[in-house]
């Protein structure tokens, strides 16, 4: 849809994805192969060493890059991805956190994720209210900046937006289907996915060092062919695994994006994609005319 709406808009996508920005992660992240682009220029993609860690930070960096690149050239900038954190920051700004610390990241890594949330019931019983108990990634981050600054993130109030990125106005839709035919689809992804390639993928990957990337190897679809070349699951048991985790983070990106309320729910089984695609259109034409002065 991004890549029709790309065509009919003179535009081009940037792509919302903390994973696909990896270069050799391809499977497993469903990335677009270049038939499926269809000519349409897609950005932030394969522009990483799966052995270097990108945050969201370095995502924004790259995306003011890009939207000058754009404004010069009159393109319209198209953002397709299920990232929720990125959306966000990329929309309201980023918090002015403390840096990621390696080494205090690899100490909490140890530490698994009901007892991280513990501490952080403890030590910022405000945040963690705002937070699921099984959102490792948060949680962790969080813990991470309570050791670095002896701050809780809850103090961390101001969010920044520079350059380019204060322009962007929001027209932004959440695209889900219900969660029964979502969970069947992913469940049958995930299986497709492991029969056709994802375990060769990832040994490739394991000699390039994608192990020394915290963020790259606890990737859904990473982490479980992973432990299964470890020898640590069986593959039925990995499939399973991988099915299990794709449903949780669906489960969670619709908890998250529905908290944003400049999205627009858009569900796929009560519209096609060629009405949704005519109804983005029109919302921006709509737009465009309110903006003119009268």
């Amino acid at each position: 849809m991004a890549i029709q709406l790309a065509k009919r808009l003179n535009g081009e996508v940037i792509t919302v994805d903390s994973a696909q920005v990896y270069r050799g992660m391809n499977i497993g992240t469903a990335k677009p192969t270049v038939e499926e682009m269809d000519g349409v220029a897609h950005h932030l993609i394969d522009v990483h060493d799966v052995t270097a860690p990108f945050n969201v930070a370095e995502f924004l960096q790259h995306v003011e890059k890009i939207l000058v690149d754009m404004k010069e050239r009159g393109v319209f900038p198209i953002f397709a991805g299920g990232t929720g954190l990125y959306f966000q920051a990329l929309f309201e700004g980023l918090a002015t956190t403390p840096p990621s610390n390696t080494s205090v990241r690899a100490r909490l890594e140890i530490l698994a994720t009901n007892e991280l949330y513990a501490l952080l019931l403890k030590k910022d019983p405000k945040y963690a209210q705002t937070i699921t108990a099984n959102d490792r990634h948060k949680i962790l981050r969080a813990n991470e900046i309570l050791v670095t600054t002896q701050k809780k993130v809850s103090d961390f109030k101001e969010k920044i937006k520079s350059g380019h990125l204060k322009e962007l106005v929001p027209k932004a839709y959440f695209i889900y289907r219900p969660r029964s035919v979502l969970y069947e689809r992913l469940n049958h992804r995930a299986k497709f996915m492991c029969e056709n390639g994802l375990l060769e993928e990832v040994e490739a990957l394991v000699r390039k060092g994608i192990e020394t990337n915290l963020n790259a190897k606890k990737a859904i679809a990473y982490q479980q062919p992973l432990k299964y070349l470890k020898g640590e699951l069986s593959f039925e048991k990995m499939v399973e695994e991988l099915q299990q985790a794709n449903r949780n983070y669906a489960k969670r990106q619709f908890t998250f994006f529905k908290r944003l309320d400049y999205f627009e729910q858009i569900d796929l089984e009560m519209i096609s994609q060629e009405a949704f695609i005519q109804k983005v259109i029109q919302d921006l034409s709509l737009e465009a005319n309110l903006e003119k002065p009268a």
